[in-house]
């Protein structure tokens, strides 16, 4: 349930050794600032058994300034500061924690943590730097991703094709099977889990581009894995507060695991759907229901027409910026409902995608309920 995540530790006392053991020095001026080699941790390396190299000086730079860039471009790190001559200091952690316990254990990439799954990771680091686990668990989050994968039998097509909107949210951005629901405290994303994972190359990674996107287009006309995901950048700022008690430290995540995964929920059925995959009702039956029906029928009958030929999406996202603030959630509501009325089947994906997280949220906070009793 939860992926990448952002913390920090203050005052704390990192061993000499495990700083000239794991960490590279990267700078010194009124503070020693330190970054963890990756491959230097057993969860993070690439390499099963890195082998013992001697190398001279100037590799050893280059193979530093090689380590910066990586890091760099995932945007994910492990570093601790502290003042000339003091022992103690600040130790953030950003890390994919999901990924890591995935790579660990070897396990699908289409993995979730659990609740234990959870606790193991956060104080498999915790014993990396031999820092107290009780410590450890206050550690105050200013980041974080929380979320889980779906499987369905039906293309992905189907599914994106049908999420419409969010409630509460200001921007709708679409690309591919990626729709993203933004505003200024947090953000909301749904899209195809196994795409993604393909193109980092999690998934088929001894198939080459080519037959690996093969794959994928194979597996995923019968099947599809979505992923929702609430993205919180600054933790202080979010102002969903029913989640945001329960991710202030890792020891409230842990403590409201349960909980969390309920609040997430309701937070997710905010996402509207509209039906554009069950057949359009057929000619005849919209006759027969029109006549001697009153001037009303007719009217939402050709605001279906106008929907259809527009794109009830498009429309919706055309729009949502300019309507009046005080009815505009109303008003697009009552369009999707109008829309969907007109389609066979109009609540198939939505039911669909809804039952499956419930059930995939429950699955994932079962271990919760057991440890807590």
């Amino acid at each position: 349930m939860v992926d990448l995540i952002k913390f920090y530790l203050e005052n704390i006392k990192i061993s000499e050794y495990i700083l000239a053991t794991k960490f590279i020095k990267i700078k010194k001026d009124e503070f020693e600032h330190f970054i963890v080699d990756p491959n230097k941790i057993s969860f993070l390396s690439q390499k099963v058994k890195a082998e013992k190299v001697d190398l001279s000086k100037s590799e050893i730079v280059v193979q530093q300034e090689n380590i910066m860039k990586n890091l760099s471009y995932k945007n994910k790190f492990i570093s601790f500061k502290r003042k000339l001559k003091e022992e103690e200091g600040r130790l953030t952690v950003c890390q994919n924690i999901r990924k890591d316990f995935i790579r660990i254990k070897n396990l699908n990439p289409m993995t979730d943590l659990n609740y234990l799954n959870f606790v193991e990771i956060i104080e498999m680091y915790a014993d990396e730097f031999e820092i107290e686990k009780e410590k450890f668990w206050k550690a105050k989050i200013t980041q974080v991703e929380l979320g889980v994968n779906i499987r369905f039998n039906m293309n992905i097509a189907s599914i994106m094709s049908s999420v419409s909107r969010m409630k509460g949210m200001e921007n709708t951005l679409r690309i591919g099977n990626t729709v993203n629901f933004k505003n200024q405290k947090y953000e909301v994303s749904v899209y195809d889990k196994l795409e993604r994972e393909s193109q980092q190359n999690e998934v088929f990674k001894n198939a080459s581009k080519v037959r690996r996107k093969h794959l994928v287009k194979k597996i995923s006309k019968n099947n599809s894995f979505v992923r929702i995901e609430l993205r919180v950048k600054t933790v202080s700022q979010f102002n969903q507060a029913l989640i945001k008690s329960k991710i202030k430290t890792l020891g409230s995540i842990r403590n409201n695991f349960h909980s969390l995964g309920k609040e997430l929920y309701k937070l997710f059925v905010n996402i509207s759907f509209v039906n554009e995959i069950s057949p359009d009702i057929t000619q005849g039956l919209v006759k027969s229901q029109l006549n001697s029906k009153s001037e009303k029928a007719f009217d939402e009958y050709l605001k279906f027409l106008g929907l259809k030929y527009f794109g009830v999406k498009k429309f919706i996202e055309f729009a949502s910026p300019i309507l009046n603030t005080n009815n505009r959630n109303k008003y697009l509501a009552s369009l999707e409902d109008l829309y969907n009325q007109y389609k066979g089947d109009n609540d198939f994906v939505k039911k669909q995608f809804f039952r499956k997280l419930s059930a995939r949220i429950n699955k994932l906070i079962m271990p919760a309920i057991s440890s807590s009793n």
